[in-house]
């Protein structure tokens, strides 16, 4: 074999029939060279040659390696499958050599017959791509390409998938009566390829994903199915169940209807057994509490205009006398049956009482103001009066202006139970005219000025002033120039 890359085969000894091999070229013991598996750059020339004690013998062989470059035939562009369904697609490649087969996947993934693939998608060995449950996230391009030492081909074929919308199994529209205090479940089973995503809308609006917190109520399962605990009337609404994915949305709606529970009704609070009130408290109040209950008629106020009976089961009585004490019935009715409690009211009653109260004389300046508090206490509440010296009576405090009259002021406070008085002896006190600077007597002026003559006089009651013009005091005699 005459090539700058020639290898050496010999025939193998005499006593023995296995062939010589060099890789792929093998001799055969009758001298025969074999080559398998013969490529294009096996093409060229072989020279066998015979040598013995008495010469030496040559062939020269011409080998052509005749190959075809891959072609792929019979491929189809584009393919429609069904979302959930096995997809297989075919690649069918001839050439000489038979050409190896690979994948490029719409994820661009690469992908071939001698690799492991995953359990979603694999190649076979004639080439076929075959994709397990397909979805619609396997749509796409995918290119097959083949190839051999002689070239390579490439076909390109795009995955269309068709896919239904989410499907809820129960009823798109139900309507949902149940009792306060008991639990409840809202189913909403959801299937889709993909799988879809389910959530709840609640009455008042807030959304609702599965094991989200919102509060200890309210609890949605990872299968849908959305568990309220411990309904209540205000629970009653409208609740929306919502399954998305990315070929579309369902709803169902749920109206439900939460009833109250009827149960014998119970005072659950109330004011204490037995109270006491004061006459200075302008109201009393008997607090009741209902507990599962519900008066058979509204609150009403006919027990007159100082009782007043309120939703929350209050007792409101106004400006209370002691004819108000007794014993109070409060009842808690309902169309099972009736809770009652026996409270008994006394009233506190307590004897007028001057507070701090003060005997003394006081000395008054004849004409000034003088300001005497009588406070009492006393259950019902006293009334305070005030007697004058001239039998006058007032009801307030006595705030007597430009006192004049002197004597006893007695102070009075009375309610049913009794009276307190207080006395105050007044004494107004007076004093004789006396006449200040009594020095300037001798007084000088110009003929023509203003003469201007002082005479401040002081006493209790203020005395009256007058001037007896070009005459002589009686007292002083004196004299004024003018």
């Amino acid at each position: 074999m005459e090539r700058s890359d020639a290898v050496l085969l010999s025939l193998p000894p005499a006593e023995t029939d296995a062939p010589a091999s060099g890789s792929r070229w093998t001799v055969l013991p009758n001298g025969t060279l074999a080559i398998t598996r013969a490529a294009l750059q096996d093409s060229g020339q072989y020279c066998c040659t015979a040598t013995n004690a008495l010469g030496t013998a040559r062939l020269l062989a011409t080998l052509a390696v005749v190959a075809y470059p891959p072609r792929i035939a019979g491929g189809t562009r584009l393919l429609t499958a069904h979302a959930g369904t096995p997809v297989a697609v075919r690649c069918p490649a001839e050439g000489r050599p038979p050409p190896s087969i690979s994948w490029v996947l719409a994820n661009e993934t690469h992908i071939s017959s001698s690799s492991q693939g995953n359990r979603k998608v694999l190649v076979r060995p004639d080439g076929t791509l075959v994709i397990k449950d397909v979805t619609v996230y396997d749509r796409g391009l995918y290119t097959c390409t083949a190839t051999n030492p002689a070239g390579t081909d490439t076909l390109t074929v795009k995955l269309q998938v068709i896919a239904a919308p989410p499907v809820i199994l129960e009823e798109k529209r139900q309507q949902i009566t149940a009792t306060a205090g008991q639990d409840l479940n809202l189913p909403c089973t959801a299937e889709g390829n993909p799988q879809p995503r389910v959530h709840w809308v609640l009455s008042e609006g807030t959304v609702v994903k599965p094991l989200q917190f919102v509060n200890t109520r309210v609890l949605l399962l990872p299968n849908g199915t959305l568990r309220l605990s411990g309904i209540v009337p205000t629970d009653s609404g409208i609740y929306e169940c919502i399954a998305t994915s990315s070929t579309g949305s369902e709803r169902r709606v749920v109206t439900l209807t939460v009833r109250h529970r009827d149960t014998l009704p119970r005072i659950a609070a109330a004011s204490q057994v037995n109270s006491a009130s004061h006459f200075q408290h302008s109201v009393f109040t008997f607090r009741t509490l209902f507990h599962n209950s519900f008066p058979l008629s509204p609150p009403n106020n006919r027990m007159g205009s100082r009782i007043h009976v309120y939703p929350n089961g209050s007792l409101v009585i106004e400006a209370v006398t002691e004819k108000d004490a007794g014993d109070y019935l409060c009842v808690a009715r309902n169309k099972i049956g009736d809770d009652l409690i026996l409270m008994k009211v006394s009233i506190t009653m307590k004897p007028a009482k001057i507070d701090q109260k003060q005997y003394f004389k006081k000395l008054v300046p004849y004409g000034k103001d003088f300001q005497v508090d009588c406070k009492a206490s006393g259950s019902p509440a006293p009334e305070i009066s005030w007697s004058l010296p001239d039998g006058t009576v007032i009801n307030n405090a006595m705030l007597a202006d430009d006192i004049t009259e002197e004597g006893d002021y007695t102070c009075y406070a009375q309610n049913t139970l009794g009276r307190d008085e207080m006395k105050i002896h007044i004494t107004v006190v007076t004093a004789a005219p006396q006449i200040k600077h009594s020095y300037k007597t001798y007084i000088k002026v110009k003929a023509g000025d203003t003469a201007l003559l002082d005479c401040e006089a002081a006493g209790e009651p203020p005395p009256k002033i007058f001037w007896l013009l070009k005459q002589e005091c009686p007292r002083t005699k004196k004299q004024i120039l003018l």
